[in-house]
């Protein structure tokens, strides 16, 4: 990777693009960019000493970098961006450093640098302190790569991390880096599960030491803490690992109090605490009503449990403490018709950061310094989108054909009232665990934008709906879950919503297979479809899956989807391509290190084979999805065009869609 460089003198562009935004909009169409460019500011996060915010944004050069403002002076900076690659990430180390990663190409291998917000001598440029290359290179015995397992965010000078200790190095391990030099200190009472592998899991107390950790054995999930730190773990649970069990959430100040998150004693979950050297279990704390919890919500040093925060289909949150309580009805009766949370607090609290948004809001930040009294906005999200021209989604159920309630989101057209309209059908990816929500999705309104209403179904699988509401997805790829997408196109039609001549698929990575599978395996229901990263061989799927040095994906593909062969060839939308009736749609990164590529040259031979028509995106420096804005604006520009010419015209007199000869050809992107 080059080396980043430093970009000064932006505040007054950058201000107008936080404050106003660069794409002028009118009534009706909007234009493409003002979904898609990169946003103007997002990621934002307060310093510990409430001096400073920090932020993602493009600092108009294309590439995501890291801006800074002063809350003191009002002025705004770009503090660091790079010639190759997205910053996708960041840290504070305390109020003086700054920590951030990227990948290059979508590859999703991280390099971390850290970056002081002030020159060590005025004039100067600020010193980049390199502390890793990228993850991909843990192959190479020169390469100096790691992992962050956790930021410390209560340590100032360290982020904790698992790679090699250095260049060059045959050692692996956990270590503490430092981020003013890069040197690395080794963790000694690190007991990897395995030799040179991290399993995601690990869990440090408030002094930087690994006190608890989640594993996987064989089908077994295991809870482990250890009561004296230097001391060896002992079993707090253990439970099936296809079962939620528990979810470990912190330590409280104290660093034997260990707050969790149970599915055993109620579906949506309970929170509760352990400590750790008594094991002794805490009654129940609260009890999700219904839907998912999301978040415990405490003071800056984990000293007071304020409340929880939840997603039934919006956000809620329950606080224990009044006075937190009284904050946040003070910043609702300020803010009204948004959804209002606090993002970022100061060490003491005094200053908060608040990110109001709602489904037709991108989000707009808030600073409250509370010492003064006043609040006043410090940045939109996409400034060039108006909440007034976007659309309502509304939440919607309906009853799946084995009684299931099946939840959603339905995001009507403008031009939609008393008549039916074309509609898209918006699978998710994941699939287990993962859920649309309620809030601003910019490709939905985009959709929604040009004509057609979108459905986003949380079918059975998903998150967000209790235990056993996700476990009945398991071993449902292809059948039940696509049962359920398939019984939201019904509905919609008996709702007088749709129209049933002009139903398209479209989705992303799982969103893609259910993409593919509708086509094929109900074709009668579809005009056309898209598929964005699907996997179409669910035998390479498992067959990569389960050649991983990690238990916990091992566990997924066992457990969740299954090894069956004969199972993974009926549901693998690849063997029937032959019933495919209308064009499809396809976009795929060279580099995806979770959908193989694979999955499309197999999916291209059989396309050609029975000469059907389809479309086809590749982006050679492209990864699980389109990250670099050139390529994801191309990429929409493209779907557009295909569901103007096959969704939106009124069908021919023989009930089928009329296909051009030219969408026979593969066309590829470059």
């Amino acid at each position: 990777m080059r080396k980043s460089t430093l970009r000064a003198g932006l505040a007054a562009a950058l201000w107008l693009v936080l404050a106003t935004g660069i794409y002028a909009q009118t009534a009706g169409r909007i234009p493409l960019e003002a979904f898609f460019a990169e946003a103007d500011c997002r990621s934002m996060q307060l310093a510990p000493d409430g001096r400073h915010l920090a932020f993602l944004s493009t600092l108009g050069f294309g590439k995501v970098g890291v801006a800074l403002m002063d809350l003191t002076t009002g002025k705004y900076e770009a503090l660091v961006s790079s010639h190759d690659e997205n910053i996708k990430v960041f840290y504070w180390k305390g109020s003086d450093y700054i920590v951030y990663g990227g990948d290059i190409g979508g590859d999703e291998s991280y390099s971390w640098r850290a970056i002081p917000i002030v020159p060590a001598k005025p004039g100067e440029l600020r010193r980049v302190v390199t502390l890793s290359e990228a993850y991909r290179e843990r192959f190479n015995e020169n390469a100096n790569f790691m992992q962050i397992v956790d930021p410390l965010p209560y340590d100032p000078r360290h982020v904790m991390a698992w790679g090699r200790n250095g260049a060059g190095s045959s050692i692996f391990g956990m270590f503490l880096v430092d981020v003013y030099d890069g040197r690395r200190s080794r963790v000694t009472n690190y007991q990897p599960v395995k030799a040179d592998s991290y399993e995601p899991g690990d869990m440090v107390d408030n002094h930087g030491r690994l006190r608890a950790r989640t594993r996987i054995e064989g089908k077994q999930a295991i809870i482990e803490a250890r009561p004296d730190p230097e001391g060896p773990y002992v079993q707090l649970a253990k439970y099936p690992a296809d079962h939620g069990g528990w979810a470990l959430q912190f330590f409280a100040a104290d660093d034997e109090t260990l707050y969790l998150f149970e599915t055993e004693t109620s579906d949506p979950g309970t929170l509760r605490s352990i400590n750790i050297r008594t094991r002794q279990l805490s009654p129940p704390i609260f009890t999700i009503p219904n839907g998912e919890f999301d978040a415990v919500i405490t003071s800056w040093d984990r000293s007071i449990l304020y409340g929880v925060s939840y997603v039934t289909d919006k956000p809620h949150t329950h606080f224990f403490d009044a006075g937190q309580a009284k904050l946040q009805q003070t910043i609702d009766a300020t803010l009204p018709g948004t959804s209002n949370h606090i993002v970022s607090t100061s060490q003491d609290e005094k200053v908060l950061l608040i990110l109001a948004s709602s489904d037709r809001e991108p989000g707009t930040y808030y600073v409250l310094d509370q010492t003064r009294g006043r609040m006043g906005p410090v940045g939109k999200v996409r400034g060039s989108i108006d909440p007034a021209q976007m659309r309502p989604m509304e939440p919607v159920s309906y009853l799946a054909r084995d009684g299931l309630d099946i939840h959603g989101y339905l995001t009507k057209p403008a031009d939609a009232a008393g008549q039916r309209v074309p509609l898209i059908i918006h699978p998710h990816g994941g699939p287990y665990g993962i859920r649309d929500y309620w809030g601003f999705d910019p490709e939905v309104q985009f959709l929604a934008n040009r004509g057609y209403a979108v459905l986003q179904v949380n079918y059975r699988g998903s998150g967000g709906y209790g235990d056993s509401f996700e476990r009945a997805g398991f071993h449902e790829w292809g059948g039940k879950m696509q049962d359920d997408l398939t019984d939201a196109v019904k509905w919609a039609i008996e709702q007088g919503i749709a129209d049933p001549s002009r139903v398209a698929l479209y989705g992303a990575s799982y969103g893609g297979y259910a993409t593919l599978a509708g086509l094929v395996f109900t074709p009668e229901l579809y005009c056309c479809g898209a598929n964005y990263a699907g996997p179409s061989d669910l035998g390479l799927l498992v067959g990569l899956g389960k050649n991983t040095t990690n238990d916990g994906t091992k566990a997924f593909y066992a457990l969740e989807l299954g090894d069956d062969k004969q199972y993974l060839q009926a549901r693998s939308p690849l063997n029937f391509i032959e019933r495919l009736r209308v064009p499809l749609f396809n976009a795929y990164g060279y580099n995806d290190p979770r959908v193989d590529f694979r999955h499309w040259t197999r999916l291209e031979a059989k396309l050609k084979q029975f000469k059907k028509p389809y479309e086809i995106v590749i982006e050679d420096n492209e990864g699980h999805g389109f990250h670099n804005e050139k390529n994801r604006m191309a990429y929409y520009r493209r779907l557009e065009a295909f569901f103007e010419r096959y969704l939106a015209p009124v069908p021919s007199g023989n009930g089928e869609k009329k296909v051009t000869k030219d969408a026979v050809s593969p066309v590829k992107s470059s």
